[in-house]
């Protein structure tokens, strides 16, 4: 496929994931949604090109897909591109609080 037709594929997301706005990231706490939460052993941090981004290199403020482990840690965290946001936006979701 050419690098063009991945850029318009959309990402799905695990129905359990949550949309949320990342605003500070000091490797292991990340704020969400004002909220300190701390990466979980094996946690991931994908970007917009779904490529996998080191935890203490993330730098992102902004919209985010995140998902939980069992014991309440982050487990991934996907840094959304305008097009996610919006078609969150669109389908109703919203941040949660």
């Amino acid at each position: 496929m050419a690098p063009s037709v991945f850029s318009q594929q959309t990402r799905k997301f695990p129905d359990n994931s949550q949309l949320g706005n990342l605003t500070a990231v000091s490797f292991p706490v990340f704020v969400i949604n004002n909220q300190q939460m701390q990466m979980g052993p094996g946690g991931q941090i994908r970007g917009v090109d779904n490529l996998i981004i080191l935890p203490n290199a993330a730098n992102y403020a902004g919209l985010i897909r995140y998902q939980l482990d069992i014991m309440g840690n982050l487990h991934r965290v996907w840094i959304l591109t305008p097009e996610e946001a919006k078609e969150a936006e669109n389908q109703g979701q919203q941040i949660l609080r």
